[in-house]
């Protein structure tokens, strides 16, 4: 049976990809790599036309969830097939068994922060001046998450001492929020689609944020930190001051995933090429909101540089910024400008985080 299905799936995925404008046979590679999924991995790689399929599959779903020949939500579901069957794309998954970060290049000098037209906690829109930082080029995902989880981060005290004054990391090497039932060793898990590997990991506190960047600080060995909010919105918009990172107009719905675009809920990440910052960061607009170093304060603006990895700066239980939107908010809530909070201890199915490291 396996190889009565190998054999037809050969037919429908051909040696070349289908051309641009061909949405039937984008169409029919789609639903081929569903059916190879449906097979399961281990099922391909048994079978000699399974084997030389799999990789085939992977490079066009890969193409396919990146390019504008389905509709966003036609392609959230073929980033859901090319999760299942390995998504190798750089910067997603893990390598030599540690995180696959793409570090994108942010050029030291001002930037517009703020706005005048938003929020009040947006105002005044004002300039900032920053040093060169790098950001990775994805909110870091399910996948590479897990290689914290399953190297025993949450058993290691060194990373949680913010946590552990607050009462909310155990010595047994697990992690209870105010709004964990139960105390856990990893993400709170919310099912599919969220937990998929090339997802924006969510369910993590800021805490747990904090505690990733310190094991991987350790493991490639130089800093690697969250944003502070400046940084992150630097990275989203650039020097200019527009309100979102593709520029001015709105076109929210066909940039990033956000209620209007029709997911309902989070998506592979790099989806939305033609949502894509200024310095090349993805998703920094919906998907999901991403934690920052700063400690909320609805009347810190104009922002005020300083040293947010200071033990000072790390208290506990004090609300933290997010940045960015997330896919259940509308265009206004996914605009770079835009402020929100919560506490530390919080974890949501549409909060996720990414990381930066100082520049080369």
């Amino acid at each position: 049976m396996a190889r009565n299905l190998f054999d037809a799936l050969e037919d429908i995925l051909p040696e070349a990809q289908p051309a641009p404008g061909d949405t039937a046979g984008w169409q029919r590679a789609w639903r081929a790599g569903e059916m190879l999924a449906v097979a399961g991995v281990a099922a391909a790689q048994a079978d000699e036309v399974g084997q030389e399929l799999l990789p085939r599959a992977r490079v066009y779903l890969a193409a396919l969830l990146t390019g504008g020949e389905l509709s966003p939500a036609e392609r959230a579901e073929a980033g859901r097939t090319l999760a299942l069957l390995g998504d190798e794309r750089p910067g997603v998954g893990l390598r030599d068994g540690l995180p696959d970060i793409l570090w994108r290049p942010v050029e030291a000098g001002p930037f517009i922060m703020g706005a005048d037209d938003g929020a009040e906690e947006e105002k005044p829109a004002h300039t900032v001046t920053l040093a060169a930082f790098e950001i990775s080029q994805y909110p870091v995902t399910n996948v590479q998450f897990g290689a914290f989880v399953n190297d025993g981060g949450y058993h290691h005290a060194a990373y949680w001492p913010e946590a552990k004054a607050a009462g909310y990391w155990q010595e047994e090497g697990q992690f209870k929020g105010l709004w964990d039932n139960e105390p856990r060793a990893g993400p709170y898990d919310f099912g599919p689609p969220f937990n998929l590997a090339n997802h924006p990991v969510v369910g993590i506190s800021w805490y747990e944020a904090v505690a990733f960047c310190r094991w991987l600080a350790e493991k490639v060995g130089y800093p690697v930190r969250l944003p502070t909010e400046a940084e992150w919105e630097k990275a989203a918009r650039g020097i200019d001051g527009r309100i979102y990172p593709w520029g001015d107009q709105e076109e929210a719905a066909l940039r990033c995933n956000m209620a209007g675009t029709g997911i309902g809920a989070t998506c592979a990440v790099g989806m939305f090429p033609n949502g894509v910052s200024p310095y090349g960061a993805f998703d920094m607009s919906g998907n999901v909101w991403e934690w920052c170093s700063t400690i909320w304060n609805e009347k810190s603006y104009p922002f005020q540089i300083q040293d947010e990895w200071t033990p000072d700066h790390l208290r506990t239980d004090v609300p933290r910024l997010l940045r960015g939107g997330a896919c259940n908010y509308e265009a206004d809530g996914v605009r770079s400008a835009l402020r929100n909070w919560r506490y530390p201890y919080s974890r949501g199915s549409d909060v996720g985080f990414r990381v930066i490291r100082p520049a080369k």
